[in-house]
């Protein structure tokens, strides 16, 4: 099957690998210069996104991306007290993978050039901007005159996919939910932190994780009106850091030593929620990822859930031979559970929401939605696909206890 990936950010890359290894011819376009990262600060790759790399051979990527183990949460109050914990010590035994903070620029770069360097093809600048369907395929028309045609066209183009715009043009729009992400790494003077550590500060939740004396830092910045698109792109780091501090600067130490020490935010990402679609394919027209069911970055299962589409796909595109056939197999395995995943995610959001009566509230019951929310994390963390592209040999991995640690 000729398959033509749009959009060759994670789950595009990982997706290409996976087809290639699988025999499948597989083109990536990619609206982005060759040069241009996919955005972003650093991520957490969730047990499962560590298990899907290593059931397509790919489960040295994380370490050879910089990644470090980070398993569990500490959640903190404004006041600096532990309210609640994840406890992640024993995630190797449980889900056979502990879960990694890794920057997100170095996973897609490891990742694009696995892709590449088992043939598949990526064409950088190439924005689509037609969709036509014929009985024997789909041909993509983009903005510079260039048209490809293939059996199958996947939508791995994120949040504000263009493929699902062009497919389903009466299909929902993500929603802007209130929040400004923002985050770099700083070089501190803190310990290491075996978990990652969660404030729900007096007007906005942080949160960080330390590694060899540098901090991975993140917060939720409230903005009620929503940013016009790239309007956030070219900050005046100065301002914009000042204004941080201020956010923080009744909040707990660490928090305050972190924004003292960072010189800049690596970006700014207006939080956006993607209400569920009816459908996710057509008979040759296939969303995977964000594109599908955008996750909110408080489940820490963005990547992952992109990670486990690209590997069921190429699984089901290796056992049918018809496009529709593979989408509806597809689609059955994967709808329900990233859904349920989309939905938790907005109920943890909810609760970062700060205000007197409510922080007492949470304070008083996060507790017991963590204890609660035990099962869904373990169904989240332990999910393992029976996929595994066939006549490769198993690589070192942060999962298998005799790989080095990362």
């Amino acid at each position: 099957m000729k398959t033509l990936i749009i959009g060759g950010g994670i789950a595009g890359s990982t997706l290409a690998y996976a087809l290639r290894r699988y025999g499948h011819d597989a083109i990536v376009a990619e609206a982005r210069g060759k040069h241009h990262d996919t955005g972003g600060a650093f991520l957490y790759l969730a047990p499962n996104g560590v298990n899907a790399l290593h059931a397509i051979g790919l489960g040295d990527v994380p370490s050879a991306a910089g990644g470090f183990v980070a398993s569990g949460m500490d959640f903190h109050n404004a006041g600096g007290r532990r309210i609640a914990d994840l406890d992640g010590s024993n995630d190797l035994e449980r889900f056979g993978a502990r879960g990694v903070v890794v920057r997100r620029a170095r996973l897609h770069a490891e990742l694009a050039e696995r892709a590449q360097a088992v043939g598949a093809t990526f064409l950088f600048d190439a924005h689509l901007v037609e969709l036509r369907t014929h009985p024997r395929g789909v041909e993509a028309v983009f903005a510079d005159g260039q048209t490809l045609t293939a059996d199958a066209v996947i939508g791995a183009d994120g949040i504000w996919s263009t493929v699902r715009r062009l497919t389903w043009p009466d299909a929902p729009r993500p929603a802007y939910n209130g929040i400004v992400d923002c985050g770099s790494w700083t070089e501190v003077d803190l310990p290491d932190t075996a978990r990652q550590q969660m404030y729900f500060g007096h007007r906005a939740f942080f949160g960080y994780t330390v590694k060899d004396r540098v901090a991975y830092w993140f917060t939720n910045v409230p903005r009620r009106d929503e940013p016009a698109r790239g309007q956030l792109e070219d900050l005046d780091q100065d301002d914009w850091m000042a204004s941080i501090r201020r956010l923080h600067e009744q909040d707990p130490a660490p928090i305050r030593a972190i924004l003292d020490a960072a010189r800049h935010s690596l970006g700014a990402w207006p939080l956006y929620d993607m209400p569920a679609l009816d459908s996710w394919h057509t008979d040759r027209i296939c969303l995977v990822g964000d594109a599908a069911h955008a996750v909110s970055p408080s489940t820490g299962q963005g990547a992952s859930l992109a990670i486990e589409d690209a590997a069921v796909l190429a699984h089901w595109m290796q056992q049918k031979t018809d496009p529709r056939a593979v989408f509806e197999c597809f689609t059955a395995d994967r709808k329900v559970r990233a859904e349920k995943i989309v939905r938790f995610g907005r109920q943890i959001g909810a609760r970062k929401v700060s205000s007197t009566a409510g922080n007492l509230f949470r304070d008083l019951t996060l507790g017991m939605f963590l204890r609660m929310g035990g099962k869904a994390t373990a169904e989240q963390y332990g999910y393992q696909y029976g996929y595994r592209v066939p006549d490769q040999p198993p690589r070192a991995s942060i999962s298998d206890p005799s790989a080095p640690d990362v």
